[in-house]
């Protein structure tokens, strides 16, 4: 469905996005993962149009954004980090206003208008003003945007900021009815929890590269042997991370506060055997954890740094 294709653009002496090569397929979730600045957005609004690359081709749906822009615009809806509308307008107003802009019947434009406003609770407040609602709510409407439209290819960056709890959950159930009928989503986000959660299939980003693409089941699975048991001591024993380090599987052992980390291959078996160690030579466990490899330690994998 999308196409990068050795794709640079250049702001004066900085490369925003260098080089990126990748292709998104018809109807998947496609998570864009990386920390800000990493070149997300650039990339986004490269695939939208908004900029031409300095070098390379972006191709959607087998129309070049740099030479059918026009028909490339008509396929994409995007909701943006940070809310892009006039906020004097109610937020029934600005749904109207981006339905009829993108197309959408009136008929059909006015029974999605109303489903979506229900969805997000926004039903009584949709002839106030938006300048008067919450940071959350404002989101809300330009996520809404992009569920009226239902584009061929719908984008969102960073579609939970500043969402609660419950209206993260409906914002993921929704996209994902959105794939479901049809949709193409890039789902771009800082989030672990909701890269993982969400993407068939996710691309991580890091100082304007694209480093990795792949299943993030298989992305996890690729780092077998980096599991990560975590205790909790009464007090810290520098001792025993020379000690534990002796077991040939440990690869790395250190405390962090009173929290003795170990990261070692068969976490599951040896934790018996680790936790023995650990109190034969004084330390006093409280709690006992094994992480088995996360997206976070996929990012730091092959960035070298946490995404915050």
């Amino acid at each position: 469905m999308i196409e990068f294709k050795d794709v640079t653009k250049r702001f004066k002496t900085v490369d925003a996005v260098r080089g990126v090569t990748c292709e998104i397929r018809d109807r998947e979730i496609f998570g864009l993962l990386g920390p800000n600045g990493a070149g997300k957005t650039t990339l986004i609004m490269t695939m939208a149009t908004v900029y031409n690359p300095t070098k390379g081709e972006v191709v959607v749906d087998g129309h070049s954004a740099s030479t059918e822009p026009d028909k490339v615009k008509s396929l994409i809806g995007i909701s943006f980090q940070d809310p892009k509308y006039d906020r004097i307008l109610s937020a029934r107003e600005i749904l109207q206003r981006h339905g009829k802009v993108t197309g959408v019947e009136k008929g059909v434009r006015e029974k999605r208008i109303d489903e979506v406003l229900a969805k997000f609770g926004l039903t009584g407040e949709a002839k106030k003003r938006t300048w008067m609602l919450s940071g959350g709510t404002k989101k809300k409407i330009e996520n809404a945007k992009v569920f009226v439209q239902r584009p061929k290819i719908a984008v969102f960056d960073e579609p939970t900021a500043y969402l609660d709890v419950p209206s993260r959950l409906m914002v993921w159930d929704m996209i994902d009815e959105l794939r479901n009928e049809g949709t193409t989503v890039v789902l771009a986000t800082n989030m672990m929890d909701e890269a993982d959660r969400m993407s068939d299939r996710v691309g991580i980003m890091n100082k304007g590269e694209m480093v990795q693409v792949g299943d993030p089941g298989k992305l996890k699975g690729s780092l077998r042997g980096r599991d990560v048991i975590e205790m909790k001591l009464e007090a810290s024993v520098p001792e025993l991370v020379g000690e534990v380090s002796k077991v040939e599987e440990v690869k790395d052992a250190r405390f962090e506060g009173d929290v003795l980390k170990i990261v070692l291959s068969s976490g599951r078996v040896l934790l018996p055997y680790m936790i023995n160690v650990v109190t034969a030579k004084g330390g006093k466990v409280q709690t006992v954890n094994l992480k088995e490899p996360s997206l976070e330690d996929v990012f730091l994998h092959y960035t070298g740094m946490k995404l915050m």
